[in-house]
């Protein structure tokens, strides 16, 4: 490795010229040691920073703050949800399939990244973030890696050239990780209402949260056939192969879990390490809906924020407050739309946790996904299934799966 062009990550950010853009990994991807040096070295410069969803802190956030770093993203978390609330920072809305042609039209001057020693033969491997990384890199001028022994050599399309790099950095801040939420019982009961629904041998695609993460904590005891997981894999997944419910003899190209983006601890990544069982697969695969089509028994379970009594979906503004993004939900949505024995499922609280305000309202506040995309809606209150009825009846079926304190003024509505 002594020949690879090694610089400290403030020494690869002095060749950065002015006015550049920068697209940076999103999840246990990221490069936090040099995202970290950016609140020192963009003044001044003019640069503007691309990213999705960051687990981290935002280290560079000082100098969004300061006015130094323009900075947008097309998935909002909580460190940047004031920033977006009063303009400072540049909320993109934009589905995960559209990621990598966005980037392409805005031009990439410098991508970073965080990769894996090279191999003997030079390559390096994205390990559990390959969603936009290619497109980013193929777009970019220059590329700036983060070199890091901690990230896996994943199986599927991660592998990259030690020779596209334009500078390294030696990592010195730990992968971002992403902690499993406590299980809870209102989440078991919404997750128990999803399973009902669910058919025999399918390919599941689920996000984060504590509905999701309850559905993994029940499949154990569920009689489901086959599974496999298309879209994210979890922490939780690894428990799913140690007690039998996934297989290990499912690998690439058709693995257990064909994933975009990894995002649990390093017990994750440990698992993931030359595993085919985990297929690593960008997101003109993982976020197609042509390709997803040719998967059958395709199930989207997506959460929300709220949902209508047309059935629109909305996963990303609450109380004015854009909190996320469109993010895969679309996509997945979309797929499912089109696979074989397909199933689209939203599953969402009735209501929020102090019980005040319902998530089934008369009116979303913004369209993620709309009604008409939606097969059927979970609660803990039960199911309602939309395909087929009228809007009156789909109203009617949505009001019974309200808290019961809100029913009255949702029938008024």
């Amino acid at each position: 490795m002594t020949s690879l062009p090694w610089r400290d990550a403030g020494a690869a950010l002095a060749r950065v010229p002015a006015g550049a853009h920068l697209v940076s990994l999103p999840g246990m991807g990221a490069p936090t040691t040099v995202l970290g040096a950016l609140a020192g070295a963009s003044a001044g410069r003019g640069w503007t920073l691309s990213t999705g969803l960051l687990l981290d802190e935002y280290p560079f956030l000082p100098a969004v703050e300061a006015g130094e770093l323009g900075y947008r993203t097309w998935h909002v978390a909580g460190p940047v949800a004031d920033l977006v609330a009063d303009g400072r920072v540049g909320f993109v809305p934009a589905r995960a399939s559209a990621v990598p042609d966005l980037l392409r039209h805005w031009g990439v001057d410098v991508a970073l990244v965080r990769v894996s020693p090279p191999d003997a033969g030079g390559l390096c491997s994205l390990g559990p973030s390959v969603s936009y990384a290619k497109a980013a890199m193929d777009a970019a001028a220059m590329v700036i890696a983060e070199i890091d022994p901690a990230v896996p050599r994943t199986c599927g399309d991660s592998l990259i050239r030690v020779s596209a790099f334009d500078s390294v950095v030696e990592s010195a801040t730990p992968i971002p990780e992403y902690r499993t939420a406590p299980d809870a019982e209102l989440s078991r009961r919404i997750a128990e209402h999803v399973l009902n629904l669910v058919p025999r041998n399918p390919a599941l695609q689920i996000g984060l949260g504590t509905i999701p993460e309850s559905l993994l904590r029940s499949l154990p005891d569920a009689d489901l056939g086959r599974i496999r997981f298309v879209g994210m894999g979890t922490d939780l997944m690894v428990d799913l192969f140690d007690k039998g419910v996934l297989s290990l003899g499912d690998v690439v190209p058709w693995p257990a879990v064909l994933s975009g983006e990894l995002m649990g601890t390093s017990r994750l990544l440990e698992f993931a390490h030359q595993n085919p069982a985990i297929g690593m697969a960008p997101s003109s695969v993982i976020h197609n809906p042509c390709h997803l089509a040719g998967i059958d028994r395709f199930v989207s379970i997506i959460t929300a924020l709220q949902i209508d009594l047309a059935g629109n979906v909305n996963a990303e503004v609450l109380r004015g407050r854009q909190i996320s993004g469109p993010g895969g939900g679309p996509d997945f949505v979309d797929g499912a739309a089109r696979s074989p024995g397909g199933l689209r499922i939203v599953a969402l609280p009735s209501s929020s946790s102090d019980g005040r305000h319902s998530r089934i309202v008369s009116r979303v506040e913004a369209v993620t996904v709309p009604g008409t995309m939606i097969d059927a809606v979970v609660t803990e209150h039960g199911v309602a299934r939309l395909a087929g009825l009228t809007g009156r009846q789909r109203a009617e079926a949505l009001i019974a799966l309200a808290a019961p304190a809100h029913r009255d003024p949702l029938a008024a509505a």
